[in-house]
């Protein structure tokens, strides 16, 4: 049915293309059109490097015509609203700026067009002269076949640290003029609180044939089964009286559509959605994170705060999901690696009765991967495109 209903929503944005191609043969000379740049994250959001590297844009280099496309229902479209120019996602003028714009740049493959699926794959058959720029959704640590050089077509690739660039350099097929050490643009605004929050985050990532089960398949996946015995687990429950801290869950994205699904028999244990949640406003205020594979865990290391991951079915997860990279969690990873609920809460307990401090290993670990620790990674990033 998926695959069905996806079928005529390509006969559909092809046929818009064709309609905005012809008129943007009047427009290309308009000066609304002209050095355009277009940024986005995936059309429905603003709180990720796209976010971030807008905000850059718009204050220190308001002489660029840029705009940030966005959907108008997005619990983020004010908060963009107070920064620059929208153009609404999906709109006839998301085509028209989409095939006029000098530059497209995106935190996702392609999360600037009208429809990021159809233009990954056709995307091909509508060549321009527009230099694309892939800011990445996070540091990449796993073989992602779809971000490989035979499957994209972008003039700049961003990376964070240096052995996520030789990976990417050595694996993907990207020449070096494409990829760029600069920095992710969110982690201008990573911040550590100076006092403990009392928040411990659960954000485990998502997985490829949860995406479209439904709901009943998926209550009965082992991935819920595990994940919500967590947040129901007595010795974890102790732990949140014990030391008095909340306990939020953020499910992916991707698996947010089973959100009620998940429930706790404690009023400590928040589970947070899409809707009313940041997600690195979630990570900035919260002591600990857990999570399985999720990216999210090198912001956290950027701030050097405490992690544990969570891992019930590694050779599962690696075989149906994402191939292991360079980064080996067990070896090079920045916290304890728990097989069951019960693991997870002992390392917290260990974490918490040493006061929130990594230990000197995982410290050491975090302290050597990053080859920046400032704020200037928007601006490292303009000035690369700049270059381009």
């Amino acid at each position: 049915m998926y695959k069905f209903k996806r079928v005529f929503i390509y006969i559909k944005v092809f046929f818009i293309t064709i309609a905005a191609k012809i008129v943007c043969i009047f427009l290309k000379h308009n000066k609304n059109y002209k050095g355009l740049w277009i940024v986005s994250e995936r059309g429905i959001d603003a709180r990720d490097n796209g976010y971030h590297f807008f905000k850059y844009l718009c204050k220190e280099h308001s002489e660029i015509n840029s705009v940030y496309i966005i959907s108008k229902d997005s619990p983020d479209y004010e908060k963009i609203e107070n920064v620059g120019k929208i153009v609404e996602y999906g709109s006839f003028k998301h085509y028209l700026c989409y095939l006029l714009a000098s530059y497209r740049v995106s935190s996702h493959i392609d999360g600037y067009s009208p429809d990021i699926l159809f233009f990954h794959k056709f995307g091909k058959f509508f060549p321009d002269k527009a230099k694309k720029v892939f800011l990445q959704h996070g540091i990449m640590s796993n073989d992602l076949a779809f971000c490989h050089a035979n499957r994209t077509d972008v003039d700049l690739f961003v990376c964070t640290a240096v052995p996520e660039y030789e990976f990417i350099k050595e694996v993907f097929g990207y020449n070096d003029d494409i990829l760029c050490l600069s920095g992710l643009c969110r982690y201008d605004n990573l911040k550590r609180k100076e006092s403990p929050t009392k928040k411990i985050l659960f954000m485990p990532t998502w997985r490829w044939n949860l995406r479209t089960c439904g709901k009943r398949k998926f209550l009965q996946s082992e991935y819920f089964l595990t994940y919500n015995a967590l947040l129901n687990n007595e010795n974890l429950l102790n732990l949140l009286e014990k030391y008095d801290y909340e306990f939020i869950f953020y499910p992916h994205y991707e698996i947010q559509q089973y959100i009620d699904c998940f429930t706790s028999s404690s009023k400590r244990v928040k589970i947070a959605d899409f809707q009313h949640n940041d997600v690195q406003k979630l990570l900035i205020e919260s002591d600990i994170l857990i999570t399985d594979y999720s990216s999210v865990f090198f912001d956290f290391a950027y701030m050097r705060k405490p992690i544990v991951y969570f891992h019930y079915n590694d050779a599962e997860f690696r075989s149906s999901h994402y191939k292991e990279g360079y980064f080996h969690i067990k070896t090079d990873g920045f916290g304890d690696v728990a097989l069951t609920g019960d693991e997870v809460t002992k390392s917290l307990n260990r974490i918490l009765e040493n006061n929130l401090q990594p230990d000197e290993v995982y410290l050491n670990r975090m302290n050597a991967f990053f080859k920046f620790n400032d704020t200037n990674n928007c601006k490292r990033n303009f000035e690369a495109i700049k270059n381009l």
